[in-house]
């Protein structure tokens, strides 16, 4: 993973609104928009250090501890696959 990939990621991952759905809930911001969730899920991605960010098979994890947050990236399609709290 490098800067340059992570923003590419941060610009244009994507979602369906029955994701948008499990993100909220998996991260209580149910009362979050779609958009605001999407920015959300940036900032997380954007403040997520490279240490932090892990390539495993077809997979990006995203582990942001200011967040408490973990999310996971298909890295071909960009979908959020999910997002849960990190626990520990």
């Amino acid at each position: 993973m490098n800067q340059n990939l992570k923003a590419l990621i941060a610009e244009n991952f994507r979602n369906t609104k029955l994701g948008f759905l499990r993100i909220k809930r998996n991260l209580l911001i149910t009362s979050y928009s779609d958009s605001e969730t999407e920015e959300y899920l940036k900032a997380i991605m954007l403040s997520t250090p490279l240490e932090s960010i892990e390539t495993l098979g077809k997979n990006h994890y995203f582990r942001n501890k200011e967040y408490n947050a973990i999310l996971t990236i298909n890295s071909h399609s960009l979908t959020v696959i999910t997002v849960k709290k990190l626990h520990g």
